[in-house]
């Protein structure tokens, strides 16, 4: 139910740039899945997600892992960089390559902490509007760009922009192909690679820990006798996506947005999101303690990461 991002982007936007050449969704794509049960919704225009909620019951929370996981924005400017070096690459090899426009296809939270959602739907002018669709998550992406066979080995050092594609000669042309082709060269000048699955799972986890904490139980069986009183039997909020069908194609039905506005209409009676977020913080408060070490190079590295990547966007093309 959460959006996970179990690997660095440095690996994923090599992997987001392949599936862009392959006419997939990119990095940030409409594959992640939003807490609360949120429910892709067909219209609405690309917006990218803000990193601290500015409206609604979570507005201006942020947990204190989210200092520790790259937001959205930081990603882009990655993949641009990557991007831009890939083309420079490719033009000493002789060919124009112009590679997918980035942050197009946003996903719904900034980072994995997911704070508009996390307890289920938080913002009462979006609800009146979708219910418990997203509202925005059906993008297309961008299309990709038409590559030779040559092209392809140089840029991605394989025969195809496949999975498990067969590795390309070491030589096209009389000329050395950088290892994993310009896309491999492009990462490696960004920044080595690095594995932010720890701040993922220790997320990941305060959330499960703070289910059972006796605080947030008590305000969820709060919470649900409220739901109970306006006609609808439900244990969480990260179920209540469930009580109304999907019966119009993506499209909120005005049973969906009832039941939407009277679920944070319970949460704000109840005090819901701060309790639960006040329970949960100190729980993160508590990892960090315990992961001191490894947290701090994570956030170092990730800074250094992006401080590399705004260069790159820096220098004349």
């Amino acid at each position: 139910m959460r959006r996970s991002r179990a690997a660095r982007p440095l690996v994923a936007v090599a992997a987001g740039a392949l599936l862009a050449l392959a006419g997939c969704s990119p990095l940030g794509g409409t594959g992640t899945t939003a807490a609360g049960g949120a429910r892709p919704a067909r219209t609405g225009t690309p917006a990218w997600p803000a990193a601290t909620p500015r409206s609604g019951l979570a507005k201006g929370l942020v947990l204190p892992l989210e200092a520790y996981m790259e937001p959205y924005a930081d990603t882009v400017v990655i993949q641009q960089a990557v991007d831009r070096l890939a083309a420079q690459c490719m033009k000493r090899y002789g060919y124009t390559y112009t590679p997918p426009a980035r942050g197009l296809t946003p996903p719904p939270s900034s980072d994995d902490a997911n704070m508009t959602r996390r307890y289920g739907i938080t913002d009462r002018d979006l609800a009146a509007k979708y219910g418990y669709f997203l509202g925005d998550s059906d993008r297309t992406p961008p299309p990709a760009p038409r590559l030779t066979s040559a092209e392809t080995a140089v840029l991605t050092g394989r025969l195809a922009v496949a999975p498990g594609a067969k590795k390309a000669p070491e030589r096209i042309d009389g000329k050395r192909v950088p290892h994993n082709g310009c896309l491999g060269e492009a990462i490696r000048e960004v920044g080595p690679r690095i594995d932010e699955s720890l701040a993922s799972r220790l997320d990941y986890e305060s959330l499960r820990r703070s289910q059972s904490d006796p605080r947030v139980l008590a305000v969820v069986g709060t919470w649900s006798r409220c739901m109970k009183a306006k006609g609808y039997t439900v244990d969480s909020p990260l179920d209540a996506a469930n009580l109304t069908p999907d019966t119009h194609h993506g499209q909120a039905s005005q049973a969906d947005i009832t039941t939407a506005l009277t679920d944070i209409d319970c949460k704000r009676r109840t005090g819901l999101v701060k309790t639960w977020y006040t329970v949960e913080s100190a729980i993160q408060r508590q990892q960090i303690e315990q992961n001191q070490l490894p947290l701090g190079q994570l956030k170092d590295r990730i800074a250094a990461e992006v401080k590399a990547a705004t260069a790159v966007l820096g220098r004349n093309p």
